[in-house]
């Protein structure tokens, strides 16, 4: 009985189980509907916590989203679907229960439904659980190239395409792009940072880095390591030597351009981890500076100047920024636009920000205001003293001292596009007292072109040349905007500077005004004095006047100044007479009369015993007449200058020889001679002269037929920088004389080692000029209307040592004219390299034939060779085609 008994009961055990669960299914279904509602929020509250992680992770960190979590995000999306239906059908039973919400209306319905709910129910929990635990993203390489945001570039087309065909050049590794703050650099670096992205090319990677003034090493290698993708954990707590190997590691394989923006100093690439040596794939280093001094520093294979947009481009520019709208707001504004513009003179940084400041103008009323303020006191014009000069300020603050920047700030006494002379300038700042820290005028010179030289180097000054000198070129000028960011600096320092042009009458009441200046500067044709009474300006230093029609200037306005150490009335063609009072001008420390009709000296010169320089140069006037004992007792007198180039002016020269000896401290003189007695005195008697002579002219001595000079009066010369000798109609010969049989030898240390330009002009020499073999620093050679000459130089160059001379003689030769030589008939034995040459003019030489050009004198600097007339040009005979044909694409027409 036991043995029927027992499956019975467990089949009705397992039955009655079977129908408890199901039972408990269907009781539950209301409480677990409700547990997977509650799961279901909770997991869309990881989901979105999920997403955020997943977006920040993209967004910061060059990173990208795992195919786990994309999978993780499709499964919720779809599971939460199927529990929104699985909720609504549980609630749709719910509501259809009968007999007083017991019992079901569907059992078999209810209970399927109760068990899907418990299963998603564990599904879910599951979701929940991975979700808390998901990688949402991993670390991905970081884009190769990053497009940075720029405006629109204007005028930068051709210098673009001149810098990205270097790029592509295998040859140039190393690129600097240099110009002043504010120019353009940065965008045209930017501009070729984009380009890679719209063309092919064979770089793994482009790394932008901004360097800036203050060099901050880690942050430059934190930028490239970034770029390159490797992990911050691997680097964060290294040193700069560990993070400049993992860099070095990784870019040895890599072809990679780097662009470095706004360097203010040499940057050490090997302290960053970028070796260029040691990698043998392609690489390319681009860099932007303000100084073409760092350029040579970073070894730059090739260097760009940025210099400004033209007219056209920069009022395009500046149209852009201000805007149609305004523009045609009246018909007044797009003329005093153009005004506006070109007072940004092609300066981006002040067209973009002077642009914008116009952009809500369009009363004319607002625009002659502007003009007004940029012409006269741009520094009032809020967006320049906010925005422009600043941002310039930093290549003035980088100035290695303050005579450097003191020197800078000097240059913005002339006027707008001025081309300043060199030399001029130097002896300005002499006479300033700028260069104070040398014994003698020639280091004291040297030390200003050395400063005129690190000037154009940090784009504060620009070369330039004057067109109506018809010798030396070595001018300079100041950007405009620059010369306005000077006067504001001065300003600053308690050193106002007033240039004023096209002044006009000058009465009290204006100079009333100049109270608080320290230098004035007057350029005008049309400047004239009215002034009663002794003028007051107690800080006044420096005093301009210039290119006016002045006949003699007031007593009274120096009468009550006596701190001017620098006065200039040089170029005041009608000036006469120069009233000075025996108290006035005591302190004055230069003296420039040049170029005007002064024609006596007062006596009361002798009282300026602090003169330091006196510039008589090219007087327009028949004779000048120095009262004796004036030049002897200027006994601080270090420079006398009395040079003249023409008929007009003659001097009692061995008075002037006399008195100059006298002079303790002279050093540096420039004489004219123009008589055959006072010219051998100098050559024969004068040594203390010969060693201080800089400048030298020989005029119209009638009676000259032969100028001997002595290997001991070469050497004592050995400071002559400039030799004119002209109409001269009797002089047949220049010659060295030799002593005792004595010979100069290629090693000789004191020739004319600095003799920089010699001109003839208009002597009958018929001799060869051989000995400019003596003249190794020779730039500037000038050979005019001399008929009977017929040869330059006679030497044959017969052995290596004497070519290997010549080679050394020539080498700074810049710029050789000569004209009017009807019987010239060879300039040099043999072909030489002239490795500095530039400019070659050739002009009225009818016998010559040849030119001493060969292969070799191809690779030098020569831009132009100007002749009179092509026909003369092709029967030149040249040393083969090649050579020919090198030279025939320089030939310029000449005309004079």
């Amino acid at each position: 009985m036991a043995d029927c008994v027992s499956p019975i009961l467990n089949i009705v055990t397992r039955l009655w189980d079977c129908t408890a669960n199901r039972a408990q299914n269907i009781r539950n279904l209301q409480e677990n509907l409700n547990t997977l509602r509650d799961l279901k929020c909770e997991l869309e509250d990881i989901n979105k916590d999920v997403e955020g992680r997943a977006d920040f992770a993209e967004q910061h960190q060059y990173s990208a989203r795992t195919n786990e979590v994309k999978g993780w995000f499709k499964r919720v999306q779809l599971k939460l679907n199927e529990v929104d239906g699985i909720l609504r059908k549980g609630d749709e039973e719910i509501q259809q229960k009968c007999l007083g919400s017991c019992c079901p209306r569907h059992c078999c319905t209810t209970y399927k439904l109760g068990k899907q709910v418990i299963k998603e129910i564990d599904v879910v929990k599951e979701l929940k659980e991975n979700g808390s635990s998901l990688v949402v993203a991993d670390k991905v390489p970081p884009p190769m190239i990053v497009e940075m945001p720029m405006d629109k570039a204007v005028g930068m087309d051709s210098m673009f395409d001149e810098v990205w065909k270097c790029v592509e050049n295998h040859e140039a590794r190393i690129i600097g792009l240099y110009g002043m703050g504010g120019v353009g650099k940065t965008t045209l670096l930017k501009k070729l940072n984009n380009r890679f992205l719209k063309t092919n090319h064979n770089f793994d990677v482009v790394i932008w880095v901004v360097v800036s003034k203050e060099v901050k090493l880690d942050k430059i290698q934190e930028t490239i390591l970034n770029k390159i993708g490797i992990p911050k954990e691997m680097w964060i707590d290294k040193s700069e030597e560990e993070r400049a190997a993992q860099i070095l590691d990784r870019l040895r394989n890599k072809r990679f351009v780097l662009l470095l923006d706004d360097l203010w100093g040499r940057l050490e690439l090997s302290k960053l981890g970028v070796s260029c040596s040691n990698n043998q794939n392609r690489y390319k280093i681009v860099f932007t500076t303000r100084s073409r001094e760092v350029c040579d520093k970073m070894e730059a294979n090739a260097k760009f100047k940025l210099n400004g947009l033209s007219k056209e481009d920069a009022l395009n520019l500046f149209r852009q920024k201000v805007g149609e709208d305004v523009l045609s707001s009246h018909h007044e504004i797009p003329k005093l636009a153009e005004i506006v513009a070109e007072e940004c003179a092609g300066l981006p940084l002040a067209l973009v920000t002077i642009g914008r400041a116009m952009t809500s103008r369009m009363m004319p009323e607002d625009w002659r205001y502007a003009i007004k303020l940029l012409k006269s006191y741009p520094s009032r014009f809020p967006e320049m003293g906010k925005e422009v000069f600043p941002t310039l300020r930093f290549s003035y603050d980088c100035l290695s001292d303050d005579t450097l920047r003191n020197c800078f700030l000097y240059c913005s006494i002339f006027p707008e596009d001025h081309n300043i002379s060199n030399k001029e300038l130097i002896k300005l700042w002499i006479g300033e007292g700028f260069l104070d820290d040398f014994d003698n005028m020639y280091d004291a010179q040297e030390r200003g072109r050395f400063i005129i030289y690190s000037l154009k180097l940090a784009c504060l000054l620009e070369g330039s040349h004057d067109e109506t000198t018809s010798y030396e070129k070595d001018h300079v000028k100041m950007h405009d905007v620059l010369r306005d960011m000077a006067h504001w600096l001065a300003r600053e320092h308690g050193n106002e500077i007033l240039v004023k042009e096209h002044t006009g009458l000058i009465k009290s009441q204006e100079i009333g005004k100049w109270k608080e200046a320290v230098r004035v500067s007057l350029y005008g044709y049309s400047t004239e004095f009215l002034i009663e009474t002794p003028v007051v300006c107690p800080r006044l230093k420096t005093f301009f006047v210039m290119g006016s029609t002045l006949i003699a200037l007031p007593g009274t306005l120096f009468q009550s100044i006596h701190t001017l150490t620098v006065l200039n009335l040089s170029n005041n063609y009608n000036l006469r007479e120069l009233s000075v009072e025996n108290s006035a001008l005591i302190s004055l420390h230069y003296l420039n009369l040049s170029k005007t009709r002064v024609s006596n000296l007062p006596i009361e010169i002798k009282n300026l015993t602090q003169l330091r320089i006196l510039l008589l140069d090219e007087m327009m006037t028949e004779q000048v007449v120095i009262p004796q004992g004036v030049i002897s007792s200027l006994s601080s007198l270090e420079m006398y200058s009395s040079m003249e180039y023409n008929d007009q002016c003659k001097m009692d020269m061995k008075l002037m020889i006399e008195e100059l000896e006298c002079l303790e401290k002279i050093t540096d003189v420039g004489l004219t001679f123009s008589s055959v007695y006072p010219i051998l005195k100098f050559m024969f008697s004068s040594p203390k002269l010969q060693s201080c002579i800089t400048r030298l002219s020989i005029h119209m001595c009638i009676e000259l037929r032969s100028l001997d000079i002595s290997c001991s009066t070469m050497r004592r010369m050995e400071h002559l920088e400039e030799l004119y000798i002209s109409e001269c109609r009797d002089l047949r010969e220049v010659k060295i004389c030799f002593e005792n049989g004595e010979r100069m030898q290629r090693s000789e240390p004191n020739c004319f080692r600095n003799l920089r330009t010699l001109n003839i002009w208009k002597c009958e020499i018929l001799e060869n000029l051989t000995w400019l073999r003596y003249t190794p620093r020779l730039r500037f050679l000038y050979v005019i209307q001399c008929e009977s000459l017929e040869e330059i130089i006679a030497w044959d160059f017969a052995g290596s040592s004497e070519i290997e001379e010549a080679t050394e003689i020539f080498s700074n030769l810049e710029n050789v004219y000569f004209r009017g030589l009807p019987k010239l008939k060879s300039i040099c034995q043999r072909a030489m390299p002239f490795p500095s040459l530039r400019e070659t003019t050739v002009s009225g030489c009818k016998s010559l034939r040849k030119l001493p050009f060969n292969a070799e004198s191809a690779k030098s600097t020569l831009k132009a060779i100007k002749g009179s007339r092509r026909g003369l040009w092709n029967k030149l005979e040249w040393e083969d085609e090649a050579t020919k044909l090198a030279f025939t694409s320089k030939f310029q027409p000449y005309i004079y």
